[in-house]
């Protein structure tokens, strides 16, 4: 749940601040309302309206004591300038100044005043004027709160790199320093041999449970007698419990787990655990989706972890294979598993799994296992990706509509994986050549305001399309 302060000022002077103050306390009732009807965010109010220098210091505190991710400040009259600067000292930042469109009061000027008397100083503070009624206003407010959750979000946490760097993939390698200055973002190593050990230790009756959850529910399971057998996607199963096991123990917010080569060369590929982590359920039932990224691929895990925090949702981890012209698609594919949420976009498991096919682990790998294969369904996606150019962070951030093909058109490149058709917004010819990874995430639905206010507000340079 998204976490918004919402501060009040008005008129420094006693006599103007009563007369004033049933009208402001009247709308930030309504940017209250308007925020809290969308389920996302809990608005905390401060408990008295600010027009007094001491008020502003004291009321600031309380509402930043609650845990706020960000301060909305609410000035549909001329409030006096200082005050806002005052309790920018003690509230929680990111900082938007909200004014409704109402000429019967100088609100227009109270928000210009307060918001440049906080950008004079240095700090950042977004200017909305206009009617909450219009969907582009309180739009922009959502915006604002969820890129602010985002930001704070990930401040302080951690993400748990399990394995190192994945065949090579320089795009993906961590840079503690860099995350820690822009994202107050903690990388834990941890190496992948502790899956291995701590798999055994796993109970039986929870491996056949979640076995027979697989078995009952999953469209198809395609054993080979090799690859991919019973006891082989036992083990698959106990390394996702192996896992959960580490990042519970650990206390890590999201992974990054390198997989190739040793795991999936010499023991078991990780995709069980790549698409149940990401999944808003498993065989124990609904839980809080963990973002767990490819190939040890350490930005790709922060760009997850920041849809998610944007969005809510489970997030995509895929690969850019190749652009297919005669239907104008690019064409997304995952060296063994994405979130299987996406195969249906249902909160019902089943209606999700009945879509995927565990197929075997394909021949490159000398390990074994299943991949975990579907489709994705038809709908609007956001894809992003966080990328290092001379030392500092770009995002790259498109829009798409994924469409469904018949499953031979998996036979083009590989019908043991998951796989996205993605009707670019933008042309490919347009997008490729300002790619900085070969991996990029997608999430559902239109996320592109709040991922470019998220840029903004850390200072990334957003590469658009």
């Amino acid at each position: 749940m998204i976490k918004i302060g919402l501060l009040s000022f008005s008129d420094g002077r006693e006599r103007v601040h009563r007369n004033l103050s049933p009208g402001i306390a009247e709308n930030g009732l309504l940017i209250q309302k308007k925020l809290e009807e969308t389920r996302e965010v809990k608005v905390v109010v401060a408990p008295e309206i600010i027009w007094r220098h001491a008020q502003a210091r004291d009321q600031a505190r309380a509402v930043a004591a609650a845990g706020t991710d960000g301060t909305i400040m609410n000035i549909p009259v001329f409030a006096f300038p200082n005050l806002a600067r005052i309790a920018a000292a003690w509230a929680q930042p990111p900082f938007l100044a909200f004014s409704p469109a109402f000429g019967g009061l100088p609100g227009l000027g109270g928000l210009l005043g307060a918001a440049a008397g906080l950008e004079q100083t240095g700090l950042s503070c977004e200017k909305v004027y206009g009617s909450l009624e219009e969907k582009e206003t309180a739009g922009k407010l959502m915006s604002f709160c969820r890129a602010a959750h985002a930001v704070n979000g990930l401040r302080g946490s951690v993400l748990g790199l399990i394995g190192g760097r994945s065949i090579g993939m320089v795009t993906g390698e961590i840079n503690p320093d860099l995350y820690y200055s822009v994202f107050g973002l903690d990388v834990d190593h941890f190496d992948q041999s502790e899956i291995l050990r701590r798999a055994p230790l796993v109970p039986a009756d929870k491996v056949e449970k979640a076995f027979r959850w697989l078995e009952e529910r999953v469209g198809e399971i395609a054993y080979d007698g090799q690859k991919l057998t019973q006891a082989n996607l036992k083990t698959q199963i106990r390394h996702y419990y192996a896992t959960k096991e580490i990042i519970e123990e650990r206390q890590f917010d999201f992974v990054a787990v390198k997989c190739h080569y040793e795991m999936s060369e010499y023991y078991s590929t990780q995709c069980l655990s790549a698409a149940f982590l990401n999944d808003p359920y498993d065989w124990e039932g609904q839980k809080e989706p963990v973002v767990c990224a490819c190939e040890g691929d350490a930005d790709g895990a922060i760009t997850m972890q920041i849809l998610k925090l944007l969005s809510g949702k489970p997030v995509i981890f895929t690969d850019l294979r190749h652009y297919d012209a005669s239907n104008d698609v690019m064409v997304l594919c995952n060296c063994g598993a994405m979130s299987t949420w996406y195969a249906g976009r249902s909160d019902q498991p089943e209606e999700n799994l009945g879509g995927v096919k565990i197929m075997p682990v394909i021949p490159k790998y000398g390990g074994t296992g299943g991949h975990v294969r579907f489709i994705g369904t038809e709908g609007p996606m956001t894809f992003a990706r966080l990328f290092r150019r001379s030392g500092c962070f770009h995002m790259t951030i498109f829009q798409a509509s994924l469409e469904r093909f018949p499953e031979e058109k998996l036979n083009e490149t590989c019908p043991a994986w998951p796989h996205l058709f993605a009707r670019l917004s933008t042309p490919a010819r347009t997008i490729i050549p300002r790619l900085g990874s070969n991996h990029i995430h997608g999430v559902a639905g239109d996320f592109r305001a709040e991922l470019m206010k998220f840029c903004a507000l850390t200072g990334i340079q957003a590469e658009v399309f």
